[in-house]
């Protein structure tokens, strides 16, 4: 049945657009769908409340995440991605148990204005490519957004936000996490892992392509490629390749 899906798919296309990221993202998003749908579940606590923890500094992505984290909490505790602001929840989220899951954990998280989650997958500027980056992500997003997982995401929410001495971020009171909303994965990485690394390599430099199908790459899920030096909290859309 996929195969005819996919066919109307492809033969919907209009314009210029490429094809190929047209058919991944359908295969993407069926795989996405199905993992969220399992009935498996982590056995711990799935929002961890990183307000106070400590992490030395550092350039392994963990660290990264963590001293964003730390800059947007001395702030109102968002980041910002062009026009749309996202509220932190926490980071290393693990998503996944057993022995073989053991160290699988969604670096950020965050939620929209509107409740979505969103799930950053962070790479060093030589970290692998971007299509890897996604496939990651969106297995770390489908885990959070099963029906177990998300309960204690809910759970976890309401002790933090009674407990915390953190204000709600504007645009944010009465907001809670979501299933219902579209979700979002952001690719975050140094403007270099996109310039450089994955301008230059085979295996990297489709991603503008990828970016270029925008909303409509991934039915279920909004994917969006952020740069970032780790400093700030506010985001920006990384530089496109020049074409040979």
């Amino acid at each position: 049945m996929s195969f005819r899906i996919w066919l109307e798919q492809l033969r919907n296309v209009r314009g210029h657009r490429p094809l190929w990221p047209v058919l991944l993202g359908a295969a993407l998003d069926s795989e996405f769908q199905r993992q969220r749908s399992i009935d498996e579940w982590y056995k711990g606590d799935v929002f961890k409340n990183r307000d106070d923890h400590c992490l030395d500094e550092g350039e392994k992505e963990e660290r990264l995440v963590a001293q964003l984290y730390r800059l947007a909490l001395a702030d109102d505790g968002c980041l910002q991605l062009g026009s749309q602001r996202i509220w932190l929840l926490g980071f290393q989220w693990p998503t996944q148990g057993g022995v073989r899951e053991m160290g699988r954990r969604a670096d950020l998280v965050g939620m929209t204005s509107d409740g979505g989650i969103v799930v950053f997958e962070a790479k060093r500027a030589s970290g692998d490519a971007p299509i890897i980056a996604i496939t990651e992500g969106l297995d770390y997003l489908a885990c959070l957004l099963r029906n177990k997982n998300f309960e204690k995401i809910l759970i976890g929410f309401n002790t933090w936000i009674s407990s915390r001495q953190h204000p709600v971020p504007d645009d944010f009171s009465g907001v809670v996490p979501s299933t219902t909303v579209r979700p979002t994965l952001v690719v975050l990485a140094p403007e270099a892992y996109y310039s450089s690394r994955h301008a230059r390599s085979i295996r990297g430099k489709d991603w503008p392509l990828l970016a270029a199908v925008g909303d409509s790459f991934i039915p279920s899920v909004c994917v969006k490629f952020a740069a970032t030096d780790f400093r700030t909290t506010t985001l920006w859309l990384p530089p496109t390749p020049k074409k040979d």
